[in-house]
């Protein structure tokens, strides 16, 4: 059954499986900015990647000298919450490692998001809790989807995206199967600070930026309207619309993690952009999502 959660301007719905976003929207207004989900482009909405970001190389996690296959972007975005906080504009939900995760990632572990609206904003917090004996390495991102206002096809453009980072963007090449190879690209953003979402933007398939120097993005409608903004303080972030472009939506996707690069065989916590939670430490992190 779904969660709803409003503050009188904006409203969202939530699923117990993964506790993921599966809406938001104006109270005063039909539109929804949320991808509604089509196995023809993409079936997801706004999956929490964890406890991994992207791929681990060939599936397999290795681990204090054991190896563990797990898929791409983890497990928890299948694991069903429970309801922990249902507050005026304040809900939460968490999930604690079961012995099924276990024979995926050996740790003991308890997610907390926690969804707050204020005004036009909503704060996605994520509360990592680590309830084993040893150190537990991971990673978490967030992958919102965004419709494009008024898709058609056949548009030239389909909107405009545009950032707090000056051009270029600096893009990791992600190598067949998922990996991030040791090439970039550049990625030019016009003097208007407007790049243009067309058809063959993500011929590329994912624009990664892994500088640090982007948290600021916004989605523009096809007249160059802000629509939503996405802000966060995180380490890497990911850009990606399936089918090349032609699909009707946008992800914009704040990470604490990254894909495997080709041919990495070290330790899981030795991989790039990995986070670390002590035993009986939460790690917390969060990122907005600003409707215009």
């Amino acid at each position: 059954m779904m969660e709803y959660l409003s503050n009188g301007i904006l409203e969202i719905e939530i699923s117990p499986v993964g506790a993921e976003l599966q809406s938001i929207r104006r109270v005063a207004s039909p539109t929804e900015y949320l991808w509604q989900g089509d196995a023809a482009y993409w079936d997801r909405r706004a999956p929490v990647l964890f406890p991994i970001v992207g791929r681990v190389w060939e599936n397999k996690a290795h681990i204090d000298g054991q190896t563990y296959s797990i898929g791409q972007h983890g497990f928890l975005r299948d694991m069903t919450f429970e309801k922990v906080v249902d507050e005026d504009r304040h809900m939460a939900f968490a999930v604690r490692a079961t012995a099924e995760t276990r024979e995926l990632w050996p740790f003991d572990f308890e997610v907390r998001i926690d969804y707050t609206l204020l005004r036009n904003v909503l704060t996605v917090g994520w509360s990592v809790t680590n309830h084993s004996p040893q150190p537990m390495p991971f990673q978490i991102g967030a992958h919102p989807a965004f419709q494009y206002k008024q898709f058609k096809l056949d548009d030239p453009v389909h909107g405009f995206l545009s950032c707090d980072a000056e051009s270029p963007l600096k893009s990791t090449v992600i190598a067949p199967g998922g990996y991030a190879a040791t090439e970039t690209f550049d990625v030019e953003i016009p003097a208007d600070g407007l790049l243009p979402l067309t058809g063959s933007t993500f011929e590329c398939d994912t624009i990664l930026e892994t500088t640090g120097r982007l948290h600021r993005i916004t989605l523009h409608d096809k007249k160059g309207r802000p629509f939503v903004t996405v802000r966060h303080t995180m380490p890497v972030t990911a850009l990606w619309s399936p089918c090349g472009g032609r699909a009707p939506f946008l992800c914009i996707e704040p990470w604490h993690g990254c894909c495997d690069p080709v041919g990495f065989c070290r330790d899981f916590s030795r991989r790039d952009f990995i986070e670390r939670a002590e035993p009986g430490e939460t790690w917390f992190t969060s990122y907005e999502i600003i409707i215009e």
